[in-house]
């Protein structure tokens, strides 16, 4: 699996990329889908408020189920039905299915996220 350029990475194995002015799309990495192995459900709640490496919804697989960690201060403001009701397309391209919409209360510190790089040499140490 490709990892993109363009997205911020988090440690917590959760993708984030530019939307529009303060907004994110927001998923999961092709790391973190391969140790879940077959998603079965996405719990998110539209308008939740979140905090940085808080939960903020949960994934469930076959084996397990994994919070959804916060990237940072804010909100949800649009969950993506197709994948809440089809979460099975995550396995098939997670840096392409994102899981929701999110906002953030301040202007993001990109030194606060891994580059794709970056992110590679965390997966691969």
């Amino acid at each position: 699996m490709d990892y993109i350029d363009d997205l911020f990475y988090t440690k917590e194995h959760i993708w984030i990329k530019l939307y529009k002015e303060n907004e994110y799309l927001l998923g999961i990495t092709n790391f973190a889908q391969d140790l879940l192995g077959d998603i079965v459900y996405v719990d998110l709640v539209l308008g939740n408020k979140f905090i940085t490496d808080s939960a903020m919804g949960s994934i469930e697989s076959v084996k397990t189920a994994s919070d959804i960690i916060a990237p940072g201060n804010g909100e949800i403001v649009l969950i993506n039905a197709d994948v809440l009701s089809n979460p099975e397309k995550i396995n098939k391209n997670p840096h392409k299915e994102w899981l929701c919409r999110i906002s953030f209360n301040n202007e993001i510190n990109k030194k606060n996220y891994l580059t794709k790089q970056e992110y590679l040499s965390l997966i691969n140490d």
